[in-house]
């Protein structure tokens, strides 16, 4: 294996990109990625739109297969659309150093503190000492040190839950973290007893707090039955008005963007083919859009107009 400290300068990239079949990655590093239905969703109606825009990073293993170490979302949502292959940059460089090199260029978005430390213990797992994965990860020493300590004191069922997007980083960090260091079985019996339904960081918030501030007895119900706690608890709420029109404005917000987006690649397919705009397909697709906003136009103007008075329509018409 190739020392982690070369990684100060660039790594040998295969000449542009490359495509392989998904099938036939290697999706080792799994564990090392927080999952969040909600942005595969959007990642999953990107691909179907707009297809593969940017590709993933992938290395070799010591027998030559492919294994993939960036863009575990990506290649999951063409697979769940069907698509066999997936547009690929292979770097020349150790599973361990690709992993490392994706980490500090955040090629698709900024992980979590977990999955920071899940990282940095799967390095030291390799034999690397603490002080040399800072030096590559350019960070200090005390920084590797905190977050690896932060996965060392999470329970394993813990951190499954959180791999799963059972339980937000976030509330894990705030919450769990310090249940576990306090009574680490009562920890691990909350999570198991949450199921697979996601909870909210508010709510693992609330469940920690009832639990810390609890007697004996109370912390043993709210353990057995978190999912009860948290009904009873929303049920003597009062109702918080939505607000419909601030909804209305990010639904327009998101039309405005998905537009926009529409717009670049039209201007890309027109540099393929200059007359896309004739296109069957392309005009079948565009018309149920059109229609859609025909109608929230006329919609908004029949408000707009106001509620009619029957005698003003009366004499309209005499």
């Amino acid at each position: 294996m190739e020392d982690i400290a070369a990684l100060a300068t660039e790594p040998e990239r295969m000449q542009g990109t490359t495509s392989i079949e998904c099938r036939t990655l290697a999706k080792t590093y799994a564990h090392l990625r927080v999952r969040d239905p909600s942005a595969e969703a959007r990642l999953r109606a990107s691909l179907a739109a707009e297809g593969q825009t940017s590709p993933v990073i992938v290395a070799r293993d010591a027998t030559g297969a492919p294994v993939l170490i960036d863009g575990y979302r990506r290649v999951a949502g063409l697979e769940q659309l069907g698509r066999d292959t997936v547009t690929a940059i292979v770097l020349g460089l150790h599973e361990v150093d690709a992993l490392v090199y994706c980490h500090r260029l955040e090629t698709s978005r900024r992980r979590s503190i977990l999955e920071d430390g899940w990282l940095i213990r799967e390095i030291q797992g390799h034999g690397f000492a603490l002080r040399l994965i800072a030096q590559v990860m350019h960070r200090s020493t005390s920084w590797v040190s905190r977050r690896l300590g932060l996965v060392r004191a999470m329970p394993t069922s813990v951190e499954e839950a959180i791999r799963r997007g059972v339980v937000p980083p976030h509330a894990a960090m705030k919450s769990l973290l310090p249940l576990a260091r306090a009574n680490r079985a009562q920890c691990e019996q909350l999570v198991k007893q949450l199921g697979g339904e996601r909870v909210t960081t508010r709510q693992v918030a609330r469940l920690y707090a009832a639990w810390r501030d609890g007697d004996a007895e109370q912390k043993e119900r709210i353990v057995e039955k978190p999912r009860l706690f948290l009904r009873a608890i929303e049920s003597t709420e009062p109702a918080e008005p939505r607000d419909e029109i601030g909804w209305l404005v990010q639904q327009l917000g998101a039309a405005r963007e998905a537009l926009a987006r529409a717009d670049e690649s039209l201007g890309r397919a027109v540099g393929v083919d200059p007359l896309v705009s004739n296109n069957a397909r392309l005009r079948r697709a565009l018309r149920p859009v059109a229609t859609a906003w025909e109608a929230l136009q006329t919609k908004m103007e029949n408000h707009d107009a106001g509620p009619r008075h029957a005698d003003r329509d009366l004499a309209a018409v005499c």
